[in-house]
Order: C-alpha cells, then sequence, then structure tokens
C-alpha cells in the first residue's frame, strides 16, 4: 500500500519524501481567492496558513521534487460544493496547476467533477471523503462521471471498505491511517476549520441529556460516547492494527491526515506507518501484531489507546 501525506510548505518536501511518503497532496489558494470570494468560502476546506502552500511558486517546487523521485502530487479541490460564480475561477487554476505538472485532483463538488473529466479528460480525478462515498452504487456513479480513485470515508469499516472495493473493480482506493480522527461524518458536516487556534466547532465540549426519563438504551450510548470524548484527543487517531485487513481488503493507498501539522510530526507518522506496513508482511500473528502497535501508538502520542480514537474500532480490544 502506498503511503499518502500532506505537505503544506516546500521545505519540508524533501523530509517527508526522505521519510517514506509515496505520494503528496496539499492545496495552495489562488492570491484574487480570497478578495473575490472570501476565506469562510473555502478553496479546500482549509482557511488557516498553515495548512495552505504559501505561493504558486511553491507549488510548482513540489511538484518538481515529488517527480524527481519518482513520487506523484495530487491538488486538493475538496469542498462539499462551489457556487456558479466560482467555477470559472476553479478551472483556470486547475488549469496552471497541471501546467506544472500536478498528478491529480482531489475533489467532492460534482459540477467541478464533471467539468474537468471534459476539459482535462487524461487527469486522474479523486473523490475526497467529503463525497460521501459510502456504497458501491454511490462510487459507481462517481466513476461513471471520471473519477478513477476514492477516498473511502473515515465511518465505514474494513469489511464495508472490502465490500465496495469487491463491488466496484478498476478503482483504486485510499482508507485514512493517522491521525485527526473526526467525530462526524465528514460529507455531511458544515463546520470549517478556521479557528487560529485550531480549536474546531466538533471539539467544543456539551452534554447530552434526556428528555425524559428514562433514557433509551440508543440515548444511553450516545450520552457515554460524547462523556468520553473529553477524555481523548482527536489528533491521536490511529489505524495502525487495521493494516494487515486493509491490505487484504485491497486498500491501495493510507492516507495521513495533518494539513497544518509541524514538520516533525508529519515524518513521525509516515515512519510510523512505514514501519507497520514492513511489519504487516513478516508478523503472521494478529495479536502479536496488534500488541506492538498498541505499544507504538502509546509511544507516539503518549496516551493509551481508546475506541475514541481509534479509525477501525472493530480492532480495538482493552488490555
Amino acid at each position: 500500500m502506498k503511503i499518502i501525506s500532506p505537505v503544506d510548505h516546500r521545505d519540508e518536501a524533501q523530509g517527508l519524501l526522505d521519510a517514506g511518503a509515496d505520494e503528496l497532496y496539499g492545496g495552495f489558494v489562488p492570491p484574487d481567492w480570497e478578495v473575490k470570494f472570501g476565506m469562510a468560502a473555502s478553496i479546500n476546506q482549509r482557511t488557516f496558513a498553515a495548512a495552505q502552500i504559501g505561493s504558486f511558486e511553491d507549488l510548482a517546487a513540489i511538484v518538481a521534487l515529488a517527480h524527481e523521485r519518482g513520487r506523484t502530487f495530487s491538488l486538493t479541490l475538496n469542498a462539499p460544493f462551489y457556487d456558479q460564480a466560482m467555477l470559472p475561477d476553479l478551472l483556470a487554476y486547475v488549469d496552471e496547476a497541471l501546467a506544472v505538472g500536478v498528478d491529480a485532483v482531489i475533489l467532492a463538488d460534482l459540477a467541478l467533477l464533471r467539468l474537468l473529466a471534459r476539459r482535462h479528460p487524461d487527469l486522474e480525478l479523486h473523490a475526497s471523503t467529503l463525497a460521501h462515498l459510502g456504497n458501491s452504487e454511490a462510487v459507481r456513479f462517481f466513476q461513471a462521471q471520471g473519477v478513477r480513485r476514492v477516498v473511502l470515508p473515515r465511518h465505514l469499516s474494513v469489511a464495508e471498505m472490502a465490500a465496495i472495493v469487491r463491488e466496484v473493480p478498476g478503482l483504486r482506493f485510499d482508507a485514512f491511517m493517522l491521525v485527526g480522527k473526526c467525530p462526524n461524518t465528514e460529507g455531511l458536516c458544515t463546520f470549517h476549520h478556521t479557528s487560529p487556534d485550531r480549536i474546531w466547532p466538533c471539539e467544543i465540549p456539551y452534554e447530552i441529556t434526556p428528555l425524559h426519563e428514562p433514557a433509551s438504551p440508543q440515548l444511553q450510548a450516545a450520552m457515554a460516547r460524547q462523556g468520553g470524548w473529553a477524555t481523548t484527543n482527536r489528533r491521536h487517531g490511529c489505524g495502525l492494527c487495521a493494516i494487515p485487513h486493509l491490505a487484504a481488503a485491497g486498500i491501495y493507498g493510507l492516507k495521513l491526515v495533518g494539513r497544518g501539522a509541524p514538520t516533525a510530526q508529519k515524518i513521525k507518522n509516515i515512519q510510523l506507518v512505514r514501519r507497520f506496513l514492513e511489519l504487516a508482511e513478516t508478523q503472521p500473528d494478529f495479536a502479536a501484531y496488534r500488541s506492538l502497535a498498541r505499544k507504538a501508538h502509546a509511544q507516539r502520542f503518549g496516551s493509551p489507546c481508546s475506541p475514541n480514537v481509534c479509525y477501525y474500532p472493530e480492532f480495538y480490544e482493552a488490555e
């Protein structure tokens, strides 16, 4: 499986590739986008500078470096939707990005997908997790519009992913690994990552109380889950235990989260996933493999595993 890492500036690209990233992805805001549309209308689901490549020149340099190393770069244009006035700017922006060798575009908006598929028939188009493709029929529809690769939503189990991969041959599929476990279903979420302190709306604590007693078993479970979020850090999201099962399911790429994160953290994440990809090929005993993964999680994040931050909780077992 390929390791797919975010990149936010040209100075970190070499280190990410040296650490073992097979592919890079990132976003860049054209200079006039904020003037015309405002940053609240995010071009790529991030509105703070640390999560954006700083200039077109930097974008070109990152792409060139990736190509020199035999790797690829995908441009994020993954807002759930764009309005009509934005489409001409987006098409011109992609034209310019392709001129410097961008290999693929990660997107969610159906109109942009169809326009780019006609305008650039050889361009590899990836359906973002924001496209919310949670079943094989949704994937087939996007495939018919020109998508060649799909980032599967975070809330799916490995068994559900495996079923989609089986049902839709001919596409490549990516799954999330480290870090940033999101408590929401992203394709249905309208929160913006705009806080300069990087505290997102989904992290604001709140309590659920029943309107009438006794609470139903379903509501009791929801109350327990919500209360548990206060005891864990979603930035400790991990899926190391699932790597052997993701490989068996036919997943092509492991997508690391962390646009806007410090370079050192990105490098640690790449190295950790690379280590466990290799271990998955040499350690046939899954119990032993999982034990090592749990220890690695505790060492990396300084906290024990929790189902709250486990990307694939079907493989979680308390110790």
